[in-house]
């Protein structure tokens, strides 16, 4: 069954799915590199012109790396997605992923997305928090430790916490 439209693939949505089946297929480059020396069909797929590979601008990542960023989400996305995410808001085109941060910046984002073998279920949001007193910062801090008693920070989804 071919699906018709216009959709961006990133890494994961190619090595979990039958991507034979996507009439008009875009990759980032960044992508391509990442699977082409895992898949000899990807190969001759880009070389056939059944996918194609297309830059993204400069514009439509910074704002991916933006909103990445304001949500702290930006640790979790390797180059490959941020690329993919960029490519899908500037051709405005549906994103096929399995990656659940990717899918989060997406929704943020208003990008539409198809998941291979799933989807999220509630978009969120990321903040450093002290695993010792419990402080917490924006995920643009750009500290590793707290000031206040100098405990460890990690990241925390919006799941995890409670809003007091």
């Amino acid at each position: 069954m071919e699906r018709k439209g216009k959709r961006v693939l990133d890494a994961a949505a190619l090595l979990n799915s039958n991507f034979f089946a996507y009439e008009d297929a875009i990759i980032p480059p960044s992508v391509a590199a990442e699977i082409k020396s895992r898949s000899e069909v990807m190969v001759a797929l880009i070389s056939a012109g059944k996918i194609r590979i297309v830059e993204p601008r400069s514009d439509a990542r910074n704002r991916v790396t933006r909103t990445a960023e304001r949500m702290g989400e930006n640790n979790a996305l390797s180059d490959a997605d941020i690329d993919a995410l960029a490519l899908a808001l500037q051709e405005n085109a549906i994103l096929v992923t399995d990656d659940f941060h990717v899918q989060n910046v997406a929704e943020e984002l208003g990008i539409k997305y198809e998941g291979v073998t799933g989807k999220i279920r509630e978009k969120r949001k990321y903040v450093l928090k002290c695993v010792n007193c419990g402080k917490k910062y924006p995920p643009t801090y750009k500290g590793k430790r707290c000031k206040v008693c100098g405990g460890k920070l990690v990241y925390f989804s919006n799941s995890e916490f409670s809003s007091t």
